[in-house]
């Protein structure tokens, strides 16, 4: 009876020997990617072969975070994470024994990331010389920058701006029947831009091409209301030929669109005081002065107020 019971007693202790070989330590650190430790990072582990396993730790000032394993047979899924970085997760099995683990993970910056991505967009054929084009103009090399905007639509055709740019190019240059292709292109992949429109409409009127120059000045006014240059150049084609009745609601309609439009303010106050509106005329003057006082027209304004 003796022997059985001694037998007996150490067979109970062979599932604690085997169970405390199973053990497992882990020790991590987790960096950014400049090498420097991520305090208050937050590390999940769980185990797909464990449901209910869930452990959460912390990491320190130093950025390192230790745990034991009680069951070290299996792997484990880290899911670390920390405000600002991109999470990131890994499988890793401990090592059973007196041996540990030793993990370490690198966390992005959200900003770097976005950053990397921003940079990887504006590497892309076409927008890379976009791009360089548009430095070189900054610079002043415009025969350079047009270059660069030509081999821009050649490998992206629908890079409207880039269309844009080289017309402008070659409308200040004089060639603006090229302005207009490249204004027409724009137009092709961004229906109605209102500055590829008035990109046409300053070529247009460069060649004397009046019908043309109407023909874009329509569709400017339509697809960019609030721009007050249209209804003032209108209104000065009236004032030329002395028909201030119709020059009158074209000035109104610049100032609604713009209320500081010095050059409609001036006209409409001249307007007011030839149909013998002085006390108007008066306040659309002094109102000119001040919001453009070193306009050309400030001169006569100032002179004009001096008989109101």
């Amino acid at each position: 009876m003796k022997a059985t019971r001694l037998l007996a007693g150490a067979l109970l202790l062979v599932p604690t020997f085997l169970f405390a070989q199973a053990q497992g330590r882990i020790k991590g650190v987790v960096t950014d990617t400049q090498g420097k430790p991520i305090p208050g990072a937050k590390i999940i582990l769980t185990c797909p072969d464990i449901t209910n396993f869930h452990r959460e730790l912390t990491t320190d000032e130093k950025g390192a975070f230790a745990t034991l394993i009680v069951d070290a047979t299996r792997e484990y899924l880290f899911h670390v994470e920390a405000p600002g970085f991109q999470p990131q997760e890994a499988m890793k099995k401990p090592l059973i024994g007196g041996q540990a683990l030793d993990v370490s993970f690198t966390l992005a910056s959200v900003q770097q990331l976005q950053a990397e991505a921003q940079q990887k967009a504006l590497d892309q054929p076409g927008l890379k010389e976009a791009r360089e084009g548009q430095e070189l103009l900054d610079a002043g090399k415009t025969v350079e920058a047009r270059a660069k905007f030509a081999a821009a639509v050649a490998a992206k055709p629908d890079m409207y701006l880039a269309w844009l740019a080289m017309g402008d190019i070659d409308q200040k240059a004089g060639r603006n029947d090229d302005a207009i292709v490249a204004a027409e292109k724009c137009l092709s992949y961004k229906p109605e831009f209102p500055q590829c429109l008035a990109l046409a409409m300053n070529a247009a009127q460069a060649k004397g091409d009046k019908a043309a120059f109407e023909k874009y000045a329509k569709r400017y006014q339509v697809a960019n209301p609030s721009d007050p240059t249209l209804y003032y150049n209108d209104a000065v084609a009236y004032l030329n030929k002395g028909d201030d009745a119709k020059a009158r609601p074209l000035l109104e309609k610049a100032l609604e669109a713009d209320p500081k439009y010095a050059d409609a303010m001036f006209q409409l106050g001249m307007v007011c005081f030839r149909s013998g509106e002085t006390a108007k005329a008066k306040e659309l003057l002094e109102k000119f002065i001040a919001v453009a006082p070193n306009h050309k027209e400030a001169p006569t304004a100032k002179e004009m107020l001096k008989y109101m």
